[in-house]
């Protein structure tokens, strides 16, 4: 603890000298004069508490000294005891309490007294001192709550009587803070039965200790509800709550609400739309399809031969473009996956040549496959991911070429810890890019003007697909073009050696030549004629015996007559859909039959739908009938169909 500073003033050297003799110890500090204006100095420059001071003096006396010091605020506080060896007459004390002095010490000083009456000065001293300091902190309190610029009271705990509120409450409510006093804070609430200040004053779980912050309504001005923050904090057997405006902040969260509801409405608005516009593209076009499956099948001339490529053709780019446009709406949603398998790059690059190839002979272009000879054999990488970015890029260099040549190369850049880093680029002879045209190359439908799609066709969204697909491998498509000149379109991607080869995959078969099941029983549920007739001609090429009806409801009550070892189901059909009627086989009928889905969405929604529906399987339309062979083998051969139960 600071040691107490003692002021020791007397004329006379030899009774300073005596003083500090009896007052010799650790805790105080002395300053001792003989000279009133030098005892004046001192106390001006330190933190004198007690003063010890000769009454008869030249000059100055020690009541006028005393009033000197009592006159000013800075010194008014020192503790002042007169040492005198003159009268001990009443009269003569009071007139020196009444300068300020507060104690006698009469000559000669007997040390014990002395001592005795210097610590109780100094405990005096020390808790005036502590008084002061407490007041000054409760002034600067005081300060900030009147200023505050939010509410802050003092509440009754019991009955949440207000005792004392700051003028803010006037700003934020406008209400005067006197018309407060002795109101409840729960009649200030929009609704104090359910609010957060109510459950604490029942509760009391204020009497914890801890801070509690809760949210309420208040009435404003005009009684417009105002949202509050209250920290609520319990002490001295009180409750000092402290009310901050979070109305902007509700505001913004409920804005934020609203923004987040609508975002997830437009995004059940885009699915809704994306499944219907693939359900209506889809089902005539699995029909366009396989019509021309069908035909290819036949013994057809040239010149029908050709007729029917063209079709197969321009029925796979319309298919391409729809897979395009949902592609990429997966993407921006989270929900594609980039899945690495081991891949030969040459057997990938040369079946894209192939594919190609009759586009590039039809413009009479070279089109090339360089492949550095450093690249392995087989690396992990997402092949069919990869195969949908070259191809993109083909596509589109062969699209924007009129002569020369396009060129797909694979450089092997480096090896690292991580993989071999290799470059895959598409270099064109073509009509180039300007830079203007450049900015916008990778934008969602962005062609390099507004007449290339009329001039070279397509929507633009090959490239945006193919960056995200670069960006999800962990690169990033780059372009270099020169107006007339060509285009280079490149990225590089970091891809480990494969522990085992790439399979080469099965030969194409014919339809008409897959295996047969041997006269199972197919009921088909499809409402698209043509769709319906695609069905019933593979399924008798198959050997299979189909029943073919037009919805859900007309599936059911054939469901009812007769049993099957397979039901193929259009999901979306009039009168009743496949979910419905797959939900009243299982449901109602009981039927363990497999059931395969026919859908024209590719949307996980729908796809989960109709496995919660009860069905076993799915299968997107348009379909190859290779994979619906497949889809029916595996059912047939793993599911066992049940009986009819009695209806």
């Amino acid at each position: 603890m600071e040691n107490t500073k003692i002021l020791l003033l007397d004329d006379r050297e030899e009774n300073l000298i005596s003083l500090k003799a009896i007052l010799n110890r650790d805790d105080i500090d002395i300053y001792a004069t003989t000279s009133t204006n030098e005892a004046l100095r001192i106390v001006w420059e330190n933190e004198i508490a007690v003063a010890l001071v000769d009454v008869q003096m030249p000059g100055m006396d020690g009541f006028e000294f005393a009033e000197t010091l009592y006159s000013n605020p800075k010194t008014r506080e020192i503790l002042i005891v007169f040492v005198t060896a003159i009268s001990k007459e009443t009269t003569y004390a009071v007139r020196g309490l009444k300068t300020g002095a507060i104690d006698y010490l009469y000559k000669p000083l007997d040390p014990y007294i002395t001592n005795a009456k210097v610590d109780s000065l100094i405990k005096l001293a020390r808790s005036q001192r502590e008084i002061r300091e407490k007041n000054k902190l409760l002034e600067n309190y005081a300060t900030i709550v009147l200023n505050s610029p939010d509410i802050i009271a003092t509440v009754e705990p019991d009955t949440g009587s207000i005792l004392s509120i700051n003028p803010s409450v006037e700003t934020i409510l406008g209400i005067a803070p006197a018309s407060l006093i002795r109101t409840s804070m729960l009649d200030l609430l929009v609704d104090p039965v359910k609010s957060g200040l109510r459950e604490v004053l029942v509760k009391r779980s204020f009497v914890g200790g801890e801070t509690i912050v809760v949210e309420d309504q208040f009435y404003g001005r005009l009684r417009q509800p105002v949202w509050l923050e209250l920290r609520i904090m319990y002490k001295n057997r009180l409750l000092f709550v402290n009310l901050h405006d979070v109305e902007k902040r509700k505001a913004h969260e409920l804005a934020l609400i609203y923004a987040q509801a609508q975002a997830e409405k437009a995004r059940k608005t885009k699915e809704s739309f994306l499944a219907n516009m693939s359900h209506e593209i889809r089902t005539p076009l699995n029909g366009i399809i396989g019509l021309g499956n069908l035909l290819s099948a036949t013994e057809l001339s040239d010149s029908q031969e050709e007729l029917v490529n063209m079709l197969r053709q321009s029925s796979g780019s319309l298919l391409n473009i729809l897979n395009d446009i949902l592609d990429i709406s997966k993407i921006d949603e989270g929900k594609f996956s980039i899945i690495p398998t081991s891949t030969d790059l040459r057997v990938l690059g040369k079946q894209i040549i192939d594919l190609m190839q009759f586009k590039a002979d039809e413009k009479k272009l070279e089109l090339r496959l360089e492949i550095d000879s450093r690249i392995p054999e087989c690396v992990t990488v997402d092949g069919m991911r990869l195969n949908q970015i070259l191809l993109n890029l083909i596509g589109n260099a062969l699209k924007f070429t009129e002569k020369g040549s396009v060129t797909v190369k694979m450089e092997h850049l480096a090896e690292t810890p991580a993989g071999h880093r290799i470059r895959f680029a598409v270099e064109d002879t073509g009509i180039g890019m300007s830079d203007e045209h450049l900015t916008n190359i990778f934008s969602e439908y962005g062609q390099a003007s507004e007449n290339t799609s009329h001039q070279y066709g397509g929507t633009g969204l090959g490239l945006t697909i193919s960056q995200k697909l670069v960006r999800l491998m962990g690169s990033e498509l780059e372009v270099n073009s020169r107006f007339h000149h060509g285009s280079q379109f490149f990225f590089t991607l970091i891809v480990p050696d494969a522990n085992e080869k790439s399979g080469n995959g099965k030969p194409v078969v014919s339809f008409q030549n897959l295996p047969s099941f041997d006269g199972k029983k197919v009921l088909v549920a499809e409402d698209n004629p043509i769709n319906a007739l695609l069905l019933k001609k593979y399924l008798k090429a198959w050997q299979l015996n189909a029943v073919i009806v037009g919805n859900g409801k007309e599936a059911v009550e054939q469901l009812r007559e007769e049993l099957f070892d397979l039901i193929i189901m259009d999901t979306r059909m009039p009168e009743m859909d496949g979910f419905q009627a797959a939900r009243v086989a299982r449901e109602e009928l009981h039927i363990t039959t497999p059931i395969l889905s026919l859908s024209a969405t590719v949307l996980p929604e729908e796809i989960s739908q109709a496995l919660e529906a009860g069905m076993n399987d799915t299968l997107s339309k348009p379909f190859e009938p290779e994979k619906l062979h497949q889809k029916i083998d595996l059912l047939l051969s793993t599911i066992a169909p049940a009986n009819v139960s009695e209806v």
